[in-house]
């Protein structure tokens, strides 16, 4: 009898196979462009909204700085509002040199963005403010 059973048992495993893992191509330019040059990715949970930012690396030369072929970004914000269906808006903001996020907080009718950008010697701090409706 264990016998019967052993062999039974060495029968299935053998027929078993496990799952096949499929990758397949994206052939959109703008989405692989996107992917592709991500510099940045960063969540923050405020009261009633959840901000994603991403930051995205230009073409080579997009900063125009003429000593070197250095790279703007493209900043995009995501503002999704907290529930079962939340409603979600997607903002981008272009062309900044050496972008960096300092602070996201938020008052009560506005979602703020602290910036600082710009070439080593003349960085600037601005706040980019999003509306909370």
């Amino acid at each position: 009898m264990k016998n019967i059973i052993l062999i039974l048992f060495i029968m299935t495993a053998l027929s078993c196979k496990s799952q096949k893992i499929e990758v397949k191509e994206v052939n959109n330019f703008e989405l692989n462009n996107l992917i592709g040059n991500l510099s940045a990715f960063k969540t923050y949970t405020l009261t009633n909204n959840l901000v994603n930012i991403v930051i995205v690396k230009n073409l080579s030369g997009s900063a125009k700085n003429e000593e070197s072929d250095e790279v703007s970004n493209n900043l995009y914000v995501s503002k999704c509002e907290f529930g079962e269906l939340p409603i979600c808006k997607l903002y981008i903001s272009e062309d900044f040199i050496n972008l960096n996020i300092e602070k996201v907080y938020e008052d009560k009718s506005n979602i703020k963005i602290d910036i600082t950008y710009g070439n080593y010697n003349r960085r600037k701090l601005n706040t980019i403010l999003i509306s909370k409706n």
